[in-house]
């Protein structure tokens, strides 16, 4: 006999297995529209400026700013999409996303952004502090407001947007409790800025010609050689790379965070001179270079905070006293202690433990910390004695 039919599925059930995939695929789509590698980079960037400022670690407190800013992050990130869609449909390196794929409407991605928005911006008011709030609101204003409109009109929408980006480790540093209007703070902002130009110039020389297709004013439409384009992310990495010297003129770290620096900012400054000195080459070969540039770049900001973070001058809220002279008491000073500090068995007190004990380990990492030999061997040793020399000649002048 015959196998009996199956019975047909109920009425709307076809149409409902489309939608559940729709709703599967969901997650990953919204992790494509907040572009989460580069709101996970900027989340880093953030938890550096929030454990430079040496308050008491509320692991609670730091869990907030960093969520907060990986929302407004998010947004910022998905309204920039649902702005360039039609022009990211022309560039074969975006075309895949969820707008000019179709995969998602434009609708639903604005809804998305805004709640995105208000979600980072209400968690940082209620759970952080209004100034970091008004940071991250002020970041997604300028990225989607000013930067995403000026990327087909200017070349110097780049530097906008390095602008933009120097925001979210102030975002940490005042989630911290910390005056923006410090050293510390123009350090933080400072290097963002600074390796931006390169990185993201490396990355429009790369994909120069999908840039053109969308119609984007990106500097390397406008410099056939690249000579231009290789010649600015050369003086851009000159200058990231005189920063930890500046850090240690300044007091804000030990003269180990300019020493050590010459090995993450010799490779990128070599990698930024190759690119220049291949300027007169094939375009294919260029691109080589400004490829190697890109890749050693997004390897150079966990070394660059790793290294500033360790070598900090150290703040001793105690006594009230910095291991080096700085304009400003300890931001730990300012906070309410109505307890006598964190306990050495709460979450803030295990988290402040291991976060000296971390730093404590990443110093025994640096060749100067165990050296037997006579004082003026140790960088550090040799650094104080040429100032304290240098120091005394200006008294006796």
């Amino acid at each position: 006999p015959a196998p009996a039919a199956h019975p047909p599925p109920p009425a709307g059930a076809l149409a409902a297995a489309p939608a559940a995939a729709g709703i599967l695929q969901l997650p990953g789509m919204y992790l494509e529209l907040s572009k989460a590698k580069l709101s996970g980079l900027v989340v880093l960037t953030t938890a550096a400026g929030h454990l430079m400022a040496q308050a008491p670690l509320d692991p609670a407190l730091l869990t907030a700013t960093l969520g907060g800013t990986f929302l407004c992050a998010a947004s910022a990130n998905t309204l920039n999409q649902v702005i360039e869609a039609p022009r990211d449909a022309r560039m074969a390196r975006t075309a895949r996303r969820p707008l000019p794929s179709g995969r998602m409407s434009r609708p639903h991605a604005l809804a998305f952004g805004g709640m995105a928005g208000l979600g980072g911006v209400g968690t940082l008011a209620v759970m952080v502090d209004p100034l970091t709030a008004a940071l991250g609101a002020g970041t997604i204003a300028l990225y989607a407001g000013v930067y995403t409109p000026l990327k087909p009109l200017t070349p110097y929408n780049t530097w906008v947007g390095a602008a933009v980006g120097a925001v979210p480790p102030l975002m940490g540093w005042a989630s911290a409790g910390a005056p923006l209007f410090t050293p510390e703070a123009f350090v933080l902002s400072s290097a963002l800025f600074l390796w931006q130009i390169p990185h993201f110039l490396a990355l429009a020389w790369m994909y120069r010609a999908d840039y053109a297709a969308g119609g984007y004013a990106m500097l390397p439409r406008f410099d056939p050689t690249g000579a231009r384009t290789a010649r600015v992310s050369l003086e851009y990495t000159a200058y990231l790379a005189a920063l930890p010297v500046g850090c240690w003129v300044g007091g804000i770290t030990s003269c180990m965070f300019p020493i050590e620096g010459t090995l993450f900012n010799g490779a990128m400054l070599a990698a930024a001179l190759r690119f220049r000195r291949a300027s007169h080459l094939q375009p294919a070969q260029q691109t080589i270079h400004a490829r190697r540039l890109f890749f050693i770049s997004l390897a150079y900001l966990p070394f660059f905070f790793f290294c500033l973070l360790l070598h900090q001058h150290h703040r001793n809220p105690a006594s009230a006293t910095l291991a080096a002279p700085l304009a400003y008491p300890p931001f730990s000073d300012a906070l309410p202690d109505t307890a006598g500090g964190p306990g050495p068995h709460t979450v803030r007190g295990l988290a402040a433990e291991a976060r000296g004990r971390l730093r404590e380990r990443g110093r025994r990492l640096c060749v100067h910390e165990h050296m037997e030999a006579p004082a003026m061997l140790c960088p550090v040793a040799a650094a104080d004695a040429v100032v304290t020399k240098v120091e005394g000649g200006l008294g006796g002048a």
